[in-house]
Formats: structure tokens, sequence, C-alpha cells
């Protein structure tokens, strides 16, 4: 074995009281980072991986373009945090070494030999706990996937060849570059400098305070006394302050960020879905026009786009549900015509935001449903970005299309129109929506230009659409059928969507758990690193509150102390966190969203804030119960 990897492994055992709670928060923080990066590769988050769901197009419209949006934003700052602590926790070992450094050079130790026995040391903890901590994240990845495969939530498990390796030769250069130069230079440093560890050597208790710290501690002598330890500690204040700033960031972006996207991808799917609605036509095509809205959360289903729906069995004359006016219970009615047909994506000019002009558009063809509607009434209130317009004046002819053919079959579709082979005619497109119906992959078109493109009578179509009363479903269905089988024949019939369209939206709403896990883990991460944080550096502090035990303190006085030590962390962390937390909201996840209240984000702070203070009283209990175990004597020790 190498002498400095011996060394190493002696030093880590030797002081494991020291090294133990380090390595623990390291192993946490990177199980924490694998599990955000598989989880949401899992749920089709992640842009880096090509998915081989049966159906092609299950999840990848404007839904999942701001989740996985999201989920990078908070992949890259679980990534942020990982490395700021791998480093912060390397440079605090290298700090504490320092005594043992000097020790050693004062023996004849040569600086580059110590060099490479510190920093052997920092590797060894931080390999450890990196696949440690790898192994973790996955298999808590695999406990929360199961729970979720038992409530049929469609996962997949890719490993991560992407974030993972970034993270870790980003943490190996990382550890090189900035401990490495800490070591280097305590290397070169005057012996006697070495022994001050993370207290400046040049430290002068009689220097004047200014600003804030003078104004805390005018307030009272626990204050003076946490302002004081605080300033001669300063290094260890900045580090502290990093870790829980990015901590702090991340809660909050999980909590405003699910909030927000939880209520506008629910709205957003339900306005696409009418609710108390029933869909009239031959039974094949009803059956068919069921399972096109099934996609949406079943990424192992996919409709034959073979289906000619426009053969004469499937299609009636609406005139002939004239009886449905008799039943009053029914509140409306609509009529469409539906079928597969040939999409080709055709060229356009887009002009960017810098004036230029670039040429758009790769020709895509596809075969995807079509729709012909009345947009005068249409009982959709769909989120819309354009218009929901099909014709202007007798000869311009537009196309609705839905989100998933939006933003994966056109470059951009407000500079480009749609060709439908059979029709023979080009669409400019008017308005995006988002969809659940066929995925968002459907377009929709002037009712009477279909007919007419397909040589179709004035009043044929394929479906009709009812939106009845709340709970009247039971008291109509005698009337229904007759009415049904009456006009149209034994082999058309009837169906609720209302079944389908609610699992749509609890496809939906499990769409929040993801960060609603993260949240728990990341309090967790957060209540055990103020604890080990602490405990860590307790050999530092317990010199200085054995002396004020000596003279008389109380260890209410001590635990006070500690606790405003802490909270001068906290607070600003939290003002740090809301800051950028806005900010990066507002670019990555807050456009074309439901935004709420203004009130809310300062309420989420509030509520860290509380946490917080919460999580830091709690800690100081069995820190202080270690505290009473020492003695004057271990001053020899430590």
């Amino acid at each position: 074995m190498p002498i400095s990897l011996d060394f190493a492994i002696k030093d880590i055992s030797r002081k494991k009281d020291m090294s133990y709670p380090y390595l623990f928060i390291l192993i946490l923080i990177i199980s924490a980072t694998e599990f955000s990066i598989y989880f949401g590769s899992s749920i089709g988050l992640n842009n880096f991986i090509q998915y081989s769901f049966t159906n092609t197009y299950f999840f990848s419209g404007g839904i999942n373009i701001i989740y996985t949006d999201f989920n990078n934003l908070i992949i890259v700052l679980m990534m942020i945090l990982a490395f700021t602590v791998v480093i912060i926790i390397s440079c605090t070992l290298v700090i504490s070494k320092k005594r043992d450094i000097a020790i050693m050079r004062a023996l004849g130790s040569l600086p580059h030999k110590l060099y490479g026995f510190y920093l052997t040391e920092i590797y060894v903890i931080f390999i450890i706990a990196f696949f440690i901590g790898i192994i973790i994240g996955i298999l808590f990845f695999s406990i929360f996937a199961y729970i979720l495969i038992l409530n049929d939530f469609a996962l997949t498990f890719q490993l991560d060849l992407i974030y993972t390796p970034i993270l870790f030769a980003s943490c190996i250069a990382g550890i090189f570059i900035i401990p490495g130069y800490l070591l280097r230079k305590i290397g070169n440093q005057k012996i006697v400098r070495n022994f001050s560890k993370d207290i400046p050597y040049n430290y002068s208790a009689s220097k004047s305070l200014k600003l804030i710290p003078k104004w805390l501690s005018s307030i009272g002598l626990n204050f003076k006394i946490s302002v004081i330890n605080t300033i001669r500690k300063k290094g260890e204040f900045k580090r502290y302050i990093i870790v829980f700033s990015i901590i702090s960031l991340i809660l909050f972006t999980l909590g405003l960020g699910t909030i927000v996207l939880s209520n506008s991808s629910y709205n957003w799917v339900k306005k696409s879905q009418t609710e108390n609605l029933i869909v009239i036509g031959h039974q094949d095509v009803v059956y068919n026009y069921s399972l096109m809205y099934e996609m949406f959360h079943n990424p192992d289903l996919v409709v034959n786009n073979n289906i000619d729906f426009l053969q004469q069995d499937y299609l009636f004359n609406f005139t002939s549900l004239d009886g449905l006016n008799s039943i009053s219970e029914i509140q409306s009615k609509e009529f469409r015509l539906i079928n597969f047909i040939e999409a080709q994506e055709l060229s356009g000019i887009h002009i960017t935001p810098e004036g230029g002009y670039i040429s758009i558009g790769q020709n895509r063809k596809g075969v995807f449903p079509v729709i012909g509607v009345n947009d005068t009434n249409v009982l959709q209130n769909f989120e819309i970005e354009g218009e929901f317009t099909t014709k202007k004046g007798t000869s311009s002819y537009y196309a609705v299309i839905g989100d998933g053919l939006a933003y994966n079959f056109f470059d951009f579709s407000f500079d480009q129109a749609i060709f439908f082979d059979e029709l023979d005619y080009a669409f400019d497109i008017s308005g995006v929506i988002i969809d659940s119906l066929y995925s968002g992959y459907a377009s929709y078109i002037d009712i009477n230009k279909f007919r007419e493109s397909m040589n179709l009578t004035s009043n044929q179509v394929n479906l009709a659409f009812i939106q009845i009363k709340p709970e009247a479903i039971n008291n109509i269905q005698y009337e229904l059928e007759t009415v049904i089988n009456n006009s149209l024949g034994q082999e058309f019939s009837y169906l609720q969507l209302a079944p389908i369209f609610e699992k749509n939206l609890n496809f939906v709403s499990n769409l929040g758990f993801f960060p609603t896990i993260l949240i728990v883990i990341m309090s967790l991460v957060a209540i055990l690193s103020l604890y080990n944080y602490q405990k860590g550096s307790i050999m530092e502090k317990v010199k200085d509150f054995l002396v004020m035990r000596a003279i008389g303190a109380k260890s209410k006085i001590i635990r006070k102390v500690l606790f405003l030590e802490a909270m001068y962390v906290i607070i600003p962390s939290l003002g740090l966190s809301l800051g950028v937390g806005m900010i990066l909201n507002s670019i990555f996840i807050f456009e074309r969203v439901y935004l709420p209240n203004i009130l809310v984000p300062f309420l989420f702070i509030m509520i860290l804030f509380l946490a917080y203070g919460l999580f830091n009283t709690l800690s100081l209990y069995p820190i202080m119960k270690k505290l009473r175990k020492f003695t004057i004597k271990d001053f020899e020790m430590y």
C-alpha cells in the first residue's frame, strides 16, 4: 500500500470524531443528488435520454418541456450544492489539519510530502462518500419507484452517464485546485502561523466592530459573544453561509415551483377535457377516440394510425341526433370529423430578435389525427397561445395544433404552415393548444373545409359530443340509448370520458410527487447538515466554552450563543435564496404559468425561517450534552 494512502486511512480512523460527520454529510448530499437525477430521468424529464416507450409521443408536449426545465434547474442546483459541500468540507478538513501539519513540518517533513498525504486523505473521504452516495441514491430511487409503479405511474430506469460523471470529474478537479491550493499555502507558511487553525493568526480582539456587528453587540452580552465568535472565525462563517444559501435556494425553488407547476399543468389539462363530456359515434370510432385520450398517461398505448374513420359505416348525418334536443339534462352539443392524415411541416422564414431572417423547417412528416370542428362552438376551453381560429374570410384556412406537434414537429410553428396530404391543402397555424388528445399531436381545422376536401356532404360527421349537467348521467341513460339506437343503429353507442380524463389529471398531479419527495429529502439534508456541521467543528469550539464555563457561564448562555451564531448564517442565507430564487424561477418556469399570490414566496421564506429556527434549537441539545462531558483536562488532547 502506498505510504500516502496508508497515512490517509490511519488519519481518518484516528480522528473519526471529525472525519465521520464530514463523511456522513458528503454521503447524504451525493445520495440526494443521485436520487434527484434518477427520479427526474425515470419520468421522462431528461433531455439526454432517448426513451423507448411504445407510445413514442408520450409526455413530449408543453408540460414536459416546462417540467424538464424545472428538473434540469433542480439537478444543476443539487450538483452545485454537492460540489460546494465537497469543496467546503475538504477545505475544512485541511484547516483542521493545520496544527498537525505544523508539528510534522517541525519534525522535518517536507512540504510536498505533507501535501500528498493530506490531499490523498481528502480524495479517500470523497471517493468513499461518492460511491456509497450513488448506491444509497439509487436504492432510495428504487423504493420510491416501486411505490409509484404500484400506483400505476409509468417509470423507466436508465443508467445516468451524463450528470454523475460530470459531478465526479468536477469534484476531483475542484479538490485538486481549491483545497490543494490551500494545502500548498499552509505548507509554505511559517510554522507558528499554522497553530491558529480557523482563527486568523493576526486576529485582534481589540479591533472595533462596525455597522451591523456593532449594532448586534449592543443588544446584549449573548449577542456580543456570538458576534465576536463569528468574526474571529469568519472563514467558517463564509463556508457555512454558502452551504445554507444553496440549500435554502433549492428548498425555495422546489416549494414555489411545485405549487406553480402543479397548479398550472393541472388546469391546462383540465381545460382541454371538458367536464361531464360524453362522446357518441360508431363503437369502433368511440373506442379508438377514447384511447387517444388515454395515450396521455399511458406510455404503452398507441392507437393504430392506419384506421380509416371516414369509411361510410362510421359516418352519420348530425341532424339524425335532433332527438337529443328533448333531453333537458344536456347543456350543449358539438359535432366533429376525425381521421388520420399524413402531415408535412412546410418551411418558413423566422425573424430573429435582432431583426435578421433565418430559414426554418426540416420537412418533417408523420401521420396524425386531424379533427374538423366549427370553431364557434368548440366545447373545450383550451389553454392556447395564439387564437382558436380555423377560417378567416372565404379563402384563408388555419390549423390549430396540439403542443406535442408544435414542439416536436416544427421549428417555429407560427412562422410555418402544415400540409395535409389527403386534403391537398396547406394550413397556416393560428394557435397552439395544450391538449391531452393523442398526447398533443392532433390538429384542428375547419369542418367544412374538411368535408369539402374529402367529398363529404355538408351534414356528415363521425363524432358527436354532449355536455350534461353534473350527476345527470344516471337519469338520461335510457333516453340517450333510445335516441342513439333509433337514429343511428345498434352499431353506434356513447361513452363517458370522465374516467379517462380523471386518470390524465392524476398523471399530472403525480408529477408533483417528484419535487415533493425532494423537498422532504432536502429538509432532511438541511437538518442533518446543521447538526453535523456544528458537531464536526465541536472540537474547535469546546475550548472556548470550557473557558466560559470556568469563569461562571451557565449552559443556558452557551446554548444561546450557539443558537445566535447559527441564526447569523440562516437569516442572510434565506435573504439570498429569496432574491436568487425569484430570478431563477422567473427565467425557467414562470412563463405562461398560473402565478400564485405575491405573498406566497415570502410565506415560503417565513416557513423556512421557522423550520431552520426549530432545527437549530433541536440540534443544540445533543451538542450541549456532548459539551458537558468535556473537562479542562481535555485541553491536553486537543
